[in-house]
């Protein structure tokens, strides 16, 4: 018995590090193709209008958590314990997105006057909006089929396809009409996010049939749980920014942004790692805190490892900056020095927050990201107006550093209070 345990944990290793291989090879396309789309719309709209497109986006995607309900995180939830619920799952997912994007563009619509001297009408605000209410939505829940069912290569390939369908309009874009404005961008933004989306939908129907149209009610609470906890994700991600447009000026945003978006590059792996495993920590979830917590050490020391290699990357890159994005932008790069800290911060706290949620204890991932995300304002309505762009740093990096001690303390917490057995397992008790 013994035996056939350690055989299939050795298996169930191999296939997570398989995937993980699979999500990074599709993540390095992605990337690619998401730097060349940076590099292309920085440098044709330049530090202020760049600023200003990124302050709306950060707007949006932290609105954009309650789209759908984070019906692709039910999707994934329910299909990894029972796949026969994979069509109720996507139909479900497909509704909640249709009746939310309207609410929520209305949101973005009232909420993005308050950044100040945008200067972007409301048709613009609104088409950007659905691109990514809507339409992006619409390719991450078809990626989840995927994600779910531990098809990781197609769901790879959703995402570079959606990357890829972006740059692709950029580059019309440019061919048809030249130089580039928001307004002009902002179409072909939503424009390339739509193709994408129904490329998608189309792929996911031939594989899984058609969705069954419902909502899954039973499941709306985890799903709005888990909405109130991504909103407090990218609130602790993306509010420095927005804050940049209305404490400081458009270009100290495009700036920042610029060095941001470098930095977060770097953490795709990361994301890729905890987008493989994450059907893998719901199943060892199952045992609680004592299986989740287990699993989040084994791989640990893969993402950590990562993380340091990323840090020395971005900390070397600020030489490149006024190659990749003209001389315009080379201010951006002291902020990079202190970005560097991010790739280690968010392995450190993605692994212990799916942990969290695995084993049951969601609200405890939610109370980290209230007091992080809480200290990430306080921090940029200190020190933004007093350092600009270099205060949203700090915030951020500080923030970061709270969320990923705070995530662990909590999972110690649980583990210590389940009485369970020590943390390390042996390969007798390994769970496959």
């Amino acid at each position: 018995m013994g035996l056939r345990q350690r055989i299939a944990g050795r298996l169930a290793r191999s296939r997570l590090i398989v995937d993980t291989g699979v999500m990074a090879a599709g993540t390095g396309g992605r990337l690619l193709l998401q730097i060349a789309l940076f590099v292309f719309v920085a440098r044709l709209l330049g530090p202020g209008a760049f600023g200003a497109f990124v302050g709306l986006t950060a707007l949006v995607a932290i609105v954009s958590t309650f789209a759908g309900l984070a019906c692709e995180v039910l999707l994934v939830r329910s299909v990894a314990r029972d796949r026969t619920r994979l069509a109720e799952g996507f139909g479900s997912g497909l509704v909640l997105l249709a009746l939310t994007t309207p609410v929520l563009t209305g949101l973005v619509l009232l909420a993005a006057p308050l950044l100040g001297g945008l200067g972007l009408d409301p048709l613009t605000i609104a088409v950007i909006a659905v691109g990514d209410l809507f339409f992006l939505r619409v390719s991450l829940l078809c990626a989840a089929c995927y994600q779910a069912t531990e098809r990781v290569a197609k769901s790879a390939a959703i995402n570079i396809g959606f990357s890829a369908s972006r740059l692709a309009a950029a580059g019309l874009a440019f061919l048809l009409i030249g130089r580039l404005d928001i307004a002009t961008w902002g179409l072909f933004y939503a424009g390339g996010a739509a193709f994408a989306a129904l490329l998608s939908l189309a792929w996911v129907l031939r594989d899984h049939g058609r969705p069954k149209f419902t909502v899954l009610w039973r499941d709306l609470g985890f799903g709005l749980q888990s909405s109130l906890q991504s909103t407090l994700y990218f609130t602790l991600r993306d509010i420095d920014k927005p804050l940049l447009t209305r404490l400081a000026s458009l270009e100290a945003t495009g700036l920042y942004a610029a060095a941001f978006r470098i930095a977060d590059a770097a953490i795709i792996p990361i994301r890729s790692l905890m987008y493989a495993a994450y059907a893998s920590f719901f199943r060892h979830g199952q045992d609680g805190t004592r299986g989740s917590l287990r699993f989040a050490l084994r791989i640990l020391p893969l993402a950590l490892g990562y993380s340091v290699f990323a840090g020395i990357g971005i900390a070397l890159a600020p030489q490149a900056l006024p190659w990749l994005l003209g001389a315009e932008y080379a201010e951006a790069g002291h902020l990079l020095y202190w970005l560097a800290a991010l790739p280690f911060l968010h392995a450190a706290y993605n692994i212990a927050a799916d942990a969290l949620t695995a084993s049951g204890h969601q609200s405890a991932r939610s109370l980290a990201h209230v007091v992080a995300a809480a200290a990430m304002l306080a921090a940029c309505l200190l020190l933004i107006p007093r350092y600009g762009a270099l205060g949203a740093a700090l915030a951020n990096i500080g923030s970061h550093a709270l969320l990923a001690g705070l995530s662990w303390s909590l999972l110690a917490w649980h583990q210590f209070r389940s009485n369970s057995a020590p943390l390390i397992a042996t390969p007798q008790s390994a769970r496959t």
